[in-house]
């Protein structure tokens, strides 16, 4: 991968989103459904709590259409999202 983003912009349902290299949190859902129906079709989706957004510190995530949404631009990679989020849909890496 080099970071064209042309499968993003291929993707039909637009599942793959391009972050930055330097980001170690994402979410790893796509859905915009409610919490019932992203849980009936998956079990790894965002509710819409808003857990997320409440535990940012850099206001950088934000909901979107019931779906978590990171602002990479503002965000510090402080991982406290990922720690609160109950669904486990906002993830980190090392």
């Amino acid at each position: 991968c080099v970071g064209c983003g042309m499968c993003a912009k291929a993707c039909p349902n637009h599942l793959i989103a391009i972050i930055p290299k330097s980001s170690t949190v994402f979410v790893g859902c796509s859905s915009h459904d409610k919490g019932k129906d992203v849980k009936a079709a998956c079990q790894a989706g965002c509710i819409g709590c808003t857990l997320c957004t409440r535990q940012c510190e850099s206001d950088a995530i934000h909901m979107d259409n019931n779906l978590a949404v990171i602002d990479y631009d503002k965000c510090t990679n402080c991982g406290k999202c990922a720690e609160k989020c109950p669904a486990k849909v906002i993830l980190e890496q090392e």
